[in-house]
């Protein structure tokens, strides 16, 4: 009964997470969806605007950008740290990604 009680700890936490990404990946693509950047200051900009809207280290950012649309990937590695469970099932990857449309520059 324990190790299930943790099971479920844990199984909300990593779904914590993911809804934590989702918010971020959002927040990243409206703030390179925004600026008028080419696609290297995009995946700066993408990858603080993560660090600021969540709080979890090690993410790792991708930046699609063209002309018309956004999009920024996110990849977090999780660790299960259940004992017992954690032995079946280390790690966890989560992946959330936002496309968003680029705003028109007012040039």
């Amino acid at each position: 009964m324990i190790i299930f009680s943790l099971c479920v700890v844990q199984i909300g936490s990593i779904a914590n997470d993911q809804l934590a990404l989702n918010h971020a990946a959002r927040v990243a693509a409206r703030e390179v969806s925004l600026a008028d950047i080419d696609a290297e200051s995009a995946q700066q900009l993408a990858a603080e605007s993560t660090r600021q809207a969540i709080n979890l280290k090690n993410i790792e950012v991708t930046t699609q950008l063209s002309s018309k649309m956004v999009t920024v990937g996110l990849k977090y590695r999780r660790r299960v740290e259940i004992p017992l469970v954690g032995v079946l099932a280390p790690e966890i990857d989560l992946n959330a990604t936002a496309t968003m449309p680029r705003e028109p520059s007012a040039n």
